[in-house]
């Protein structure tokens, strides 16, 4: 079942609804959202795009926030309801089981600068331990 949100714009006392338009493509969605995470209403660090897990599937984007939580970023289109919750539950329950280590090792291959840094840069302050 398809999911329609609204949005508004106040400008004084007067709420006025924004048209619709239409959703770009999940890769154009990802492309935002590695730029800009906070899209999403939380300050977030991408620490990795398009990560193949151990059973051959991709998370979208994989960042973590200024807690050090993980968070999995999965951009659906056209999918059942289903098919979005297996695939995350899978995705999750994979992340859980990633130590200090292996998440430093996959932000190195996404990020420019060393994970401390980039996490500093976001967050000002030094990751978690």
């Amino acid at each position: 079942m398809p999911v329609e949100m609204g949005m508004w714009r106040i400008d004084g006392d007067s709420p006025q609804r924004l048209p619709s338009g239409l959703l770009p493509s999940e890769a154009q969605l990802e492309d935002f959202l590695e730029r800009d995470p906070s899209l999403l209403g939380e300050k977030l660090l991408v620490i990795a795009r398009q990560l193949r897990t151990p059973h051959g599937k991709l998370i979208d984007l994989l960042a973590l926030d200024g807690d050090g939580n993980l968070h999995v970023l999965e951009l659906k289109r056209d999918r059942t309801p289903r098919e979005v919750v297996a695939q995350i539950l899978d995705y999750g329950s994979w992340v859980t089981e990633l130590g200090r280590e292996k998440i430093a090792e996959i932000a190195a291959e996404h990020l420019d600068t060393e994970l401390e840094q980039a996490f500093a840069e976001v967050f000002d302050a030094p990751p978690p331990r």
